[in-house]
């Protein structure tokens, strides 16, 4: 006959004295609470493991801190996953390293190790950028949150906020980065798959709009507008070198002289202060070195090509390209950057090969072999292409549209 074991009650768990040695008080169902010589009272579950058939125990907690009601229910749970084939201990420690690991990768953990990462891949500037986005919009809501718990609708939250705000292009950027962490955490083996690939969709689509810039017919005006403003001589001679070298404005005012090879006509940027984070190679043409010859003579006794106005040891900010333009009268119509896309258009139009147009902006093209087999291969062909931009410039500079252009123009 089976022996019935009397459940406890509050008064005889409260009322249990501490002896010489431990003792056990039943509550059945293997549920019992030991008591120890300290007056120490602890709920444990005793089992036979459903694989070895051996008895064991299992801690639940201690009393007061769990009470009896509690301990039952974690008796019945475990009973649950025993009648599943599944040991409570082995069970048990699975979710508190789960919990654990949960705890140490928040979304704000991962995604400073994913920032990490991106070190040496793109720009530090670039880099704090984005990083500052994500402090200012997004890690104070989510960030406390295991990467493991990250759904749309938690991550959507913040951004919606953003985009309530008429900001709708920081908003679609804010939920590429997720996206992009997300990833990180997918490849790290953290997560099974990135839930919210898809939630750029419930956002509103921002309108590029391109860095303008005016017309290649414009450009003869646009130099001579560029001659006469009044603007310092200095900043003139940065907006001219970057048009020469078809440069983004931040490479072309953070020259430095050891950069420029005046023997060999070339300009090497080195990789950190690429976008691409790879160095760049860039043939001089005739004009950009006498431009730069005209620098040496007053700026060569320091590090840097384009000196800021009251600081010999700091560079312009690119900026002052932006700045110098709109002064000028080309606010809404060209940017410093827009300068790459008038060069872009006038690579197309003179019939430019698409890789060698592409190497001359500094854009990637192919893997990386043909990377190197390109730079070693077109640097030849790039150096005829910015001279012939050199001296279709120059001649804008007269005033004029060079004769081979208004054939283009007219066909």
């Amino acid at each position: 006959m089976a022996i019935i074991t009397k459940p406890l009650t509050n008064t005889e768990v409260e009322r249990a004295k501490p002896q010489n040695k431990e003792y056990n008080l039943m509550d059945g169902q293997g549920l019992f609470l030991r008591v120890k010589p300290t007056g120490a009272k602890t709920w444990l579950f005793n089992y036979y493991h459903p694989t070895t058939k051996k008895r064991t125990n299992i801690t639940i907690g201690n009393y007061p801190e769990i009470s009896i009601a509690q301990a039952r229910q974690w008796r019945e749970e475990y009973r649950a996953l025993i009648a599943q084939g599944i040991d409570p201990k082995t069970h048990k420690e699975k979710v508190q390293r789960e919990q654990e690991l949960a705890e140490a990768n928040t979304f704000l953990a991962v995604a400073e190790k994913w920032r990490d990462k991106k070190r040496g891949e793109i720009a530090e500037k670039t880099l704090a950028k984005y990083w500052g986005s994500l402090n200012l919009h997004i890690f104070p809501f989510i960030g406390r949150y295991p990467v493991a718990e990250i759904v749309p609708t938690l991550a959507l939250a913040p951004l919606q906020r953003v985009e309530q705000r008429n900001n709708v292009d920081m908003a679609n950027r804010l939920a590429g980065y997720i996206n992009e962490i997300l990833n990180f955490a997918v490849n790290g083996g953290l997560i099974p798959f990135n839930p919210c690939a898809k939630m750029g969709q419930a956002l509103k689509k921002h309108k590029k709009q391109n860095n303008p810039h005016i017309e290649i017919e414009e450009l003869p005006q646009f130099m001579q507008d560029l001659a006469n403003a009044n603007i310092e001589t200095q900043t003139r001679w940065l907006v001219q070198f970057q048009l020469l070298t078809m440069t983004r404005a931040g490479e072309a005012s953070g020259a430095r002289w050891d950069e420029i090879d005046f023997k060999k006509k070339i300009w090497v940027i080195p990789a950190e202060r690429m976008k691409a984070r790879e160095a760049h190679s860039i043939p001089l043409s005739i004009q950009a070195v006498i431009l730069l010859k005209r620098l040496h003579a007053i700026n060569g006794r320091f590090e840097y090509v384009f000196l800021k106005r009251g600081d010999n040891y700091a560079p312009m900010n690119p900026s002052s390209i932006n700045m110098a333009i709109k002064r000028f009268g080309y606010h809404g119509r060209q940017t410093a950057h827009g300068f790459r896309g008038l060069a872009r258009t006038w690579l197309g139009e003179n019939g430019i090969p698409r890789e060698i147009g592409e190497m001359c902006l500094s854009h990637r093209v192919g893997n990386a072999i043909e990377k190197a087999y390109n730079h070693a291969n077109y640097l030849t062909q790039r150096k005829a292409v910015m001279q012939q931009w050199a001296d279709f410039i120059e001649q804008c500079s007269a005033g004029t549209l060079p004769e081979s252009h208004l054939k283009i123009v007219n066909s």
